[in-house]
């Protein structure tokens, strides 16, 4: 799966770093990588009817404000996903939540909010296995959202 993500970034002739370590679930487990930009966590989010999806990324010692971001989003209601629906969505556990997993969405149903701070920063993120961590300007981030088809902006959350 890292091999498909790779290849798209280098296919979009996108710059990365990427980095190879033992397997990590969360972001308390990912605090002794050491690798250039900022650690962030990506959240998939739903509104009260399942009907609209949002990935949330956020520098990860930030608490998610999930009141302040719903209506900034114009939702009575959100929550996290459950397991089933994140794996039939972007085919990912809890745990590996990524941008990068969004070419598994063909149905391009997920809006992705990035927190205001992260633009124009290195980031890092799990190139679809928790075993490696790939490096790159939120840019390029953004290009790769763009050629897959996916509607994003930066919110402050």
């Amino acid at each position: 799966m890292k091999h498909t993500i790779l290849k798209t970034l280098d296919d979009l002739y996108i710059t990365y770093e990427n980095f190879e370590h033992e397997a990590v679930f969360t972001c308390d487990d990912a605090k002794w990588i050491i690798v250039p930009g900022k650690r962030v966590k990506s959240l998939l989010i739903k509104n009260k009817n399942k009907t609209k999806f949002y990935m949330i990324v956020l520098i990860d010692e930030k608490m998610l404000d999930a009141n302040a971001l719903r209506k900034k989003i114009w939702e009575a209601k959100i929550s996290f996903t459950d397991i089933d629906t994140l794996y039939s969505l972007i085919w990912v556990r809890p745990g590996n939540v990524t941008p990068f997993a969004l070419i598994r969405n063909t149905d391009k149903n997920i809006k992705v909010i990035f927190d205001s701070c992260l633009k124009d920063i290195m980031v890092w993120f799990h190139p679809w296995q928790n075993d490696n961590t790939t490096v790159l300007n939120m840019s390029w981030v953004e290009k790769y959202l763009d050629f897959l088809g996916f509607e994003y902006e930066y919110l402050e959350v």
